[in-house]
């Protein structure tokens, strides 16, 4: 923003700008209105601080709010995982793996059997679901059939089969014919040959293999008019096939219903197999459908394993359950079962005693460990799964180092506002000054005129001393220092350097890591431990208030100045600039209202004094020049005698 005084309006008079007298009107009218304009101006410029200020204080609000979103956000588990941290060592990771979660704890574990994994129920096609690929036989056309050709693919591998010449004059002398070719193509007994029921066509079968029938590359010697087939025809079923169009064993009709575990399904005609199957997936029946084209069925799988996850179908019009399906084969699930001793007294595997645990899933927690099954161990010695979950120190250390980096940072971006140089002799820019600059140099003295805005601010001053206190105060009911750990940041290793360094912390990282190895636990409280004193922002007992501090870990210690600051309603720095809720009652808000109000208000009594000004001096060159007038009509005059 730039202060901008500007044309504030044009008299109801014109303007005659020393054309007659000869004086610099502007000038001088400009020198008269000074002491308004100076009023405007610095107006504006009180406006451009108090707008700047704002902007700064809303950058500290905002970076105080990543801050608390990052590491104490109320409901969050990132404080926890923070310090809640395992590993676990396990020898048996082929059968088993294992990850401790935050409520883990040390410990040892062994596991003597996987006897089974969890599986899920199972419903399936009884027999392959296509029909064989049936080629006619119009035996009034079978003595064309000599020197005529077809192609045939066979998962892919594409022959060319020529019929022998001879007079074919049964079906069945047709299907003894492209059953030597097919044998000859693509090895005996990899196509079969059949004749219909009904005798009138042939029926070619590979159980698991894709048959594809094509016209010949030979237009005048193809066999599929003489034959009744048309190109690319499959005993295949394709998922992109309409209802209508596929070659089921049994129609399901052009349209029906059908329900699995008494959720109803519906189709139509123009439905696709994809699109019932999608269907079905996303429903709420408990199921997945998949289809297999290597062994041409269809699978019906419950969503959750174990047993007792029963299949049901039933048809309810048409016949779709029956086609896919038919009797089906039905397969109940299993649970996972294991033999586990959590607590070993015992390093031989033989000496101890196991409990058996049955589980519907292969994923299942147990005292904050979860497990999820590989395969089968038979509780031989080779099979012996032994686990050891210990306090991940080195991860808690990087977390921690972290945490006092991001520390560092808010702090520095607090102590940098308090200690900035103040540049008196910088006041905001006006638009002419702005402009005789230049965008370069006028940024450059932006940077001046901003520096030192914050400089000994009462409120961050407030907000960095808290954060200072609440990092080197003790916390109550963690005193024990015959261990010689857990009470302060001191204790274990993180220090403030030097008065100059404002407040900065400091890790001594071999302090910090013998601290987590000794007493994980104190330090853990440290940093998370919950006041019996519920936080409130409307808490006015001041023993309350000071009871919870010193009961407050650090993190909820930091937790509450932050919201002291940032709350909507309440807090201090919101209350001052508002934010993104609250930003119109803010004092900031208020205040700029006014500032807006008097600079109108001073522009306005400018403009009228200008005006005043300009009319004044208009009939001031009005009256001169109807004087130069007489003055030169008369000299005319006297001159003409």
């Amino acid at each position: 923003m730039s202060i901008s005084i500007g044309a504030l309006g044009m008299s109801t008079y014109n303007r005659l700008s020393g054309i007659e007298s000869g004086l610099d009107t502007e000038s001088l009218i400009k020198g008269l209105t000074s002491a308004e304009e100076n009023r405007v101006i610095k107006a504006a410029r009180e406006k451009q601080l108090l707008s700047w200020k704002r902007e700064f204080y809303s950058e500290i609000i905002q970076k105080l709010n990543s801050f608390n979103s990052k590491y104490l956000t109320a409901g969050s588990n990132a404080l926890e995982g923070m310090f809640s941290k395992y590993t676990a060592h396990n020898t048996g990771s082929q059968y088993v793996t294992v990850s401790p979660g935050t409520n883990a704890s040390q410990s040892s574990i062994v596991i003597r059997d996987i006897v089974s994994l969890a599986t899920a129920s199972r419903l399936e096609s009884a027999n392959p679901v296509s029909k064989p690929t049936a080629i006619a036989v119009d035996l009034e056309k079978t003595g064309e059939l000599s020197g005529k050709s077809m192609n045939i693919s066979l998962d892919g591998n594409q022959k060319t089969i020529t019929f022998s010449a001879g007079a074919y004059s049964t079906v069945d002398a047709v299907r003894q014919e492209l059953q030597v070719q097919l044998d000859n193509a693509f090895g005996a007994g990899r196509i079969s040959v059949g004749v219909t029921e009904d005798g009138s066509a042939l029926a070619l079968n590979s159980p698991g293999n894709t048959i594809v029938l094509g016209k010949s590359d030979d237009t005048e010697n193809d066999a599929s008019t003489i034959l009744g087939f048309t190109d690319g025809e499959s005993n295949i079923i394709k998922l992109s096939d309409k209802i209508s169009e596929l070659s089921l064993k049994t129609s399901p009709g052009s349209s029906g219903t059908f329900k699995i575990n008494g959720v109803e399904f519906s189709f139509g005609a123009t439905s696709t197999l994809r699109d019932i199957m999608s269907t079905i997936n996303s429903s709420n029946a408990g199921v997945t459908i998949s289809y297999s084209s290597l062994t041409d069925s269809f699978t019906l799988t419950s969503k959750n394993t174990g047993t007792g996850n029963q299949i049901s179908i039933e048809d309810v019009s048409g016949t779709f359950m029956e086609s896919v399906f038919g009797t089906g084969m039905f397969t109940d699930g299993t649970n996972a079962e294991i033999r586990i001793n959590t607590n070993p007294a015992s390093s031989d595997p033989e000496a101890l005693t196991y409990t058996t645990v049955v589980k519907s899933s292969n994923t299942f927690e147990i005292d904050g460990i979860t497990y999820s099954l590989i395969g089968k161990a038979d509780g031989t010695a080779d099979e012996n799964i032994k686990i050891n979950v210990s306090y991940d120190a080195d991860s808690v250390a990087s977390s921690i180092k972290q945490f006092v980096a991001d520390y560092n940072d808010l702090l520095k971006s607090i102590t940098d506002k308090l200690s900035e140089t103040t540049y008196k002799d910088f006041p905001p820019l006006t638009d002419e000054q702005r402009k005789e600059l230049g965008e370069t140099q006028a940024a450059l003295y932006d940077q001046k005129a901003k520096s030192g805005l914050l400089r000994n601010d009462s409120y961050l001053s407030s907000i960095a001393t808290s954060l200072r206190n609440a990092m080197n105060a003790q916390i109550a009911e963690l005193s024990d220092n015959s261990i010689g750990i857990g009470t302060t940041l001191a204790d274990i290793g993180v220090t403030t350097g030097l008065y100059s360094e404002k407040g900065q912390l400091k890790i001594d990282e071999t302090r910090l890591r013998k601290a987590l190895s000794e007493k994980p636990g104190q330090i853990v409280k440290l940093f998370t431990q919950k006041s019996s004193v519920s936080y409130s922002p409307y808490v006015t007992d001041e023993t309350l208030r000071a009871k919870r501090g010193k009961e407050s870990g650090l993190m909820y210690r930091i937790s509450d100045i932050i919201q002291g600051n940032i709350r909507t309603t309440t807090g201090s720095l919101t209350k001052l600039v508002g934010n993104s809720e609250n930003n119109y009652s803010s004092i900031y808000a208020l205040k700029l209202r006014e500032l807006d109000k008097k600079i109108a208000l001073f522009q306005e009594r400018l403009k009228e004094k200008q005006n005043y000004y300009w009319i004044k001096f208009s009939k001031m060159e009005s009256s001169l020049s109807s004087l130069n007038k007489q003055s030169a009509y008369l000299f005319q005059l006297s001159t003409s005698q």
